[in-house]
């Protein structure tokens, strides 16, 4: 599960469906499609970057993380 950050140069600004703040969010790419994650990344609009991993977030496998 991947999860990218998306900050608007004006806030509200519109594309895939969303208004994005200019405060920024973090977002599950499984809500959209490939082809709604391309306009993103290719808005002049939106910054759009790969989100930090959350603290104490358990890996993909299922096993425990280490600290």
């Amino acid at each position: 599960m991947s999860k990218l950050k998306v900050t608007a140069t004006r806030d509200g600004f519109r594309r895939a469906g969303r208004a994005w703040p200019a405060a920024g969010g973090v977002i599950d790419t499984k809500d959209f499609t490939s082809a709604q994650i391309a306009a993103l990344k290719g808005e002049p609009m939106l910054e759009v970057s790969e989100a930090p991993a959350e603290n104490g977030a358990k890996p993909a496998d299922g096993s425990k993380s280490k600290k």
